[in-house]
């Protein structure tokens, strides 16, 4: 092994920048055995912060990559736990030691698979329990023998609220289950457990009970109250994040005396009493950048020395199972072996009494009635379904029946040759600039998800998804869009796509805007009004999903306690929370504004694109025949590329003007040709590309 061990960090939040940073910086010790060569994270704000600490070292998006590709000797993950699974896999799997934040991971499930990892590749595990290290911890443990046996213990930690995430990626996460696995319980609790049961052991039993009692907004609790009985001990630990002051304060009691402390201050009843004080409180800061360091000179030994003692992973696993055990006492409402008698996956996910605005969050079919099907209503629904589609595939049909109709196509070709290629070319410009402004729509929607996402994830997934609908009907590119850019974010897919309907209502409203003026410029032609009319009530539909779905700030509070969100359920709450821009109208102003900019320059490629023709109508036209197109492209039933559906819009649209149905269908093909080429072309470029350092796919 080198002299000096190589490093990755990955992920640079602000545990891992004000926390671990300093640490493999300024120790004079790790300074000297420890080189940090790599670090990745998904925000360019926070990969800039960390090239400033680490001039030296490797600076990209995924962290993925560095495992992939890095010559390293250990990785040192500070990402939320729902990304520390396949991180640690794939570090085990090259024979990369592992310093690992905690909570290990958000599911028991995971954490076995974490473990059976790390035996596998026989690599160093080492979780960040750094609170053992803290000066109140150390001098509890040096003056425990003091009081004898040990049988009564209180624990209270108390926080106004959780602790801010980066502001570069997700400020939120630790209060979304999703991200971090539960709320204060997995937050706090975590260490509180560790550093019991170093001194007690591990308890029989488990009764809990955990509520959100203030933060309504928080998907997570924000209080719990749990009792451990070791057998001979009693231990209750109090935490909330629903105080109205900051405060740690703890209480350990013994046949000979008592230990009585806050975080700043410890003193010792018994035969003789001590005094002791803290020149820093427990709650100063929630980094504790000190108290990493005797962790990561035990760390960097163990690597050296190739300890593979399993006692730190262990004890990891200890947290994740008592935590698990923890939510589920306070579900079933009753005190739980730590141990389960059957096998089970237990998971670390919350009771739904969370303060949600809808109760799709808690449901659990299995705690209600059977569902009773009525078999001739769901019939009759298909019947109409299948009425509905073989209607819509009759009426496209029927237009494009119309438009190919008598068309002279030897007078077709020549008008398709003799298009301005110059012009061309500018269209295609313009519609590219077009579609930026579509990604900023989009992008005004997502930002208060994860302001980590950029305008060009935003950019590249949009064409993504464009180029996939070229090849798969009825706008299915939308969920390679969705993919993309979720895999590029760390988003949760449902959440990506909840966006995506939001993306389009906003689109929508710019739509039926134009069609609302558009009678002060040209006569509404008959046929536009159907269509108008199917938009309006698509819109109408749609607008009130979202307004039903949609999150609420200050929900009332739920009566009884409901299962974690499985199935649909589960589906629904990540959707919901794509949905956030609801909420801000802000960011709704800068998703319709960007709308508007995106549709004048629609326009305006329309106009230029009938020039390239030889088309010279009034602005007017163009207007119209970009309603018509979207019109057209709006309607139920859409082939891969919306071929013929777009010529059929736009042949409808300008004989109305005049124009022979030969230099219409003409201007329809140029239009489409430059609507889907580059475009297509660029989206199947982005969606071959091997995501390097400009994408990520891992949040800090």
């Amino acid at each position: 092994m080198a002299l000096t061990l190589r490093g990755a960090l990955l992920g640079a939040g602000n545990i891992a920048l004000h926390g671990h940073a300093p640490q493999w910086t300024r120790d004079a010790d790790l300074r000297r055995e420890v080189e940090i060569v790599a670090v990745a994270d998904l925000s360019p704000a926070n990969r800039e912060a960390a090239r400033a600490l680490f001039p030296a070292a490797r600076i990209c998006a995924r962290a993925e990559d560095i495992l992939e590709s890095q010559a390293l000797d250990f990785c040192d993950i500070c990402t939320p736990p729902f990304t520390h699974r396949a991180l640690v896999e794939q570090a085990a799997s090259r024979g990369v030691h592992v310093l690992c934040e905690k909570p290990l991971a958000p599911t028991v499930e995971d954490t076995e698979q974490i473990a059976r990892a790390v035996r596998a590749g026989r690599v160093v595990f080492q979780p960040c329990h750094q609170y053992r290290h803290s000066p109140q911890w150390e001098a509890v443990s040096r003056l425990l023998p003091r009081i004898g046996r040990v049988y009564f213990v209180e624990y209270e930690v108390q926080r106004t609220q959780a602790g801010e995430g980066n502001p570069n990626w997700s400020p939120a996460w630790r209060t979304d289950r999703d991200f971090a696995g539960g709320g204060i319980l997995v937050d706090h609790g975590a260490h509180i457990f560790y550093q019991l049961r170093a001194i007690l052991g591990e308890p029989e039993t488990v009764q809990a009970t955990v509520r959100t009692l203030q933060h309504r907004s928080y998907r997570v609790e924000d209080t719990a109250l749990v009792l451990l009985d070791f057998g001979g001990c009693l231990a209750q630990v109090s935490l909330t994040w629903a105080a109205r002051r900051r405060g740690i304060r703890f209480r350990f009691v013994g046949e000979r005396g008592e230990i009585v402390g806050d975080e700043e201050s410890l003193r010792l009843h018994g035969e003789a009493s001590e005094d002791i004080r803290f020149a820093d409180g427990m709650s100063r800061d929630s980094n504790h950048s000190e108290w990493y360091a005797p962790l990561f000179r035990q760390f960097a030994e163990r690597v050296r020395t190739r300890d593979h003692g399993l006692g730190p992973l262990d004890e990891a696993l200890y947290v994740t199972r008592l935590i698990a055990r923890a939510y589920e006492s306070s579900r079933e409402g009753r005190a739980l072996p730590l141990v389960a008698a059957a096998p089970a996956t237990a998971t670390l996910e919350v009771p739904g009494e969370m303060g949600t605005s809808t109760d799709l969050i808690g449901l659990d079919s299995s705690l209600g009635p059977p569902e009773v099907i009525d078999v001739e209503l769901e019939v009759e629904k298909s019947r109409r379904k299948l009425v509905l589609r073989l209607g819509a595939v009759a009426a496209l049909l029927a237009a494009a029946a119309w438009t190919f109709h008598d068309v002279v196509w030897g007078e077709l070709w020549i008008s398709v040759k003799s298009a301005r290629l110059g012009l061309i070319i500018l269209a295609a410009a313009i519609n590219l600039t077009a579609v930026g402004f579509q990604a900023a729509r989009w992008l005004a929607v997502v930002r208060p998800l994860s302001r980590a996402a950029t305008l060009g994830q935003a950019f590249k997934a949009m064409l993504v998804g464009f180029a996939a609908s070229t090849v798969v009907p009825a706008r299915a590119g939308e969920l390679a869009r969705m993919h993309w850019f979720a895999r590029r974010t760390g988003l949760p897919r449902p959440t990506v796509l909840a966006s995506i309907v939001l993306d389009h209502l906003v689109n929508a409203a710019g739509l039926l805007l134009g069609l609302a003026i558009l009678p002060f410029f040209v006569a509404v032609p008959l046929w536009i009004r159907p269509g108008a009319a199917f938009v309006l009530a698509l819109f109408t539909v749609v607008a009130m999903l979202v307004f039903g779905l949609r999150p609420i700030s200050e929900p009332a509070a739920p009566s009884t306690e409901r299962l974690p969100a499985k199935g649909l359920a589960a589906f629904l709450a990540n959707a919901r929370q794509g949905l956030a821009a609801t909420t801000r109208p802000r960011a709704l102003g800068l998703s319709l504004g960007a709308s508007l900019f995106s549709w004048a320059l629609e326009v305006n490629v329309v106009a230029v694109a009938m020039r390239a023709v030889g088309l010279h109508l009034p602005f007017t036209a163009a207007f119209l025949t970009l309603l018509a197109v979207n019109l057209a492209l709006a309607f139920p039933f859409a082939p891969p590329g919306n071929i013929g559906t777009l010529e059929v819009g736009a042949t409808i649209a300008l004989v109305g003007f005049g124009v022979p149905k030969e230099q219409a269908l003409a201007f329809g093909l140029v239009y489409h040709f430059l609507q889907v080429v580059p475009i297509g072309v660029l989206g199947m470029i982005f969606a071959g590309r091997r995501r390097g350092n400009a994408d990520g796919a891992v949040p800090a």
